[in-house]
């Protein structure tokens, strides 16, 4: 990306979309927008990989980054997704307590971020009690979210998490229409693609989704609902 659209990209015209940087003083803000720069990443970009100490603090303007570990056996598992209006404090290992993991990062489509250096938030949060207790609340919801994804992943059958995964999606886009391929359920999923390529297609003769390409369309809510609290009697963990 050009120099000339690069500077177009202040920091300060976005700050106050982030609830974590509101308590923060005057010099506060100033400090953190002098070393805080803008991203662009195309879809499927790596944005980091490896250590979190070594990643800055992400701030997603549009679209979705998605965050996840790859086992020894080459398995993705998704730890979560970070969309708009998003604080990524994911290098706080320092501030948080010691904390040691490797993770991936990557553009899940066309994502707008602003990254700041790490050591800056550190001191920032540090210094500001407020913005501190945001952090916390923030680092708690997200690793429920963590546990609650890796439970799904244990103890409930494929069928059951996909259904709850579409039930999700519908509610956060208020729509029918799910945008991804198969690929990126099951990557959100922790699965394999064909296992939910076979799911959709028992979705679809059951008359609860109709699939196109790279869509998933909502056909019966209320079976799709039946499915998630219930499954069916092939209790598979896929």
């Amino acid at each position: 990306m050009s120099e000339r659209v690069l500077t177009a990209h202040h920091f300060q015209d976005y700050i106050e979309t982030f609830d974590l940087w509101k308590p923060l003083t005057t010099e506060q803000r100033a400090l953190l927008a002098a070393h805080t720069h803008y991203r662009h990443c195309t879809k499927g970009e790596i944005i980091h990989r490896g250590a979190l100490g070594h990643l800055g603090t992400l701030h997603i303007v549009s679209g979705t980054l998605r965050v996840y570990v790859v086992t020894d056996e080459g398995r993705e598992l998704t730890l979560c997704f970070m969309r708009v209006g998003e604080v990524a404090l994911l290098s706080s290992a320092a501030f948080l307590g010691s904390v040691s993991c490797e993770v991936t990062i990557t553009a899940a489509e066309d994502t707008e971020l602003f990254s700041s250096e790490m050591g800056v938030c550190h001191k920032i949060l540090e210094e500001n009690i407020h913005a501190r207790l945001l952090a916390y609340e923030g680092a708690v919801h997200r690793l429920s979210e963590m546990l609650w994804r890796f439970q799904q992943m244990l103890f409930t059958p494929a069928d059951q998490r996909l259904a709850k995964f579409l039930l999700a999606e519908t509610e956060r886009t208020a729509g029918s229409e799910i945008r991804l391929t198969h690929e990126q359920t099951a990557q959100a999923l922790g699965t394999a693609r064909e296992v939910v390529s076979r799911l959709i297609g028992e979705f679809a003769q059951e008359g609860i989704v109709r699939a196109s390409r790279g869509c998933i369309h909502i056909l019966d809510r209320a079976a799709l609902r039946r499915r998630a609290d219930e499954g069916v009697g092939d209790r598979k963990r896929c």
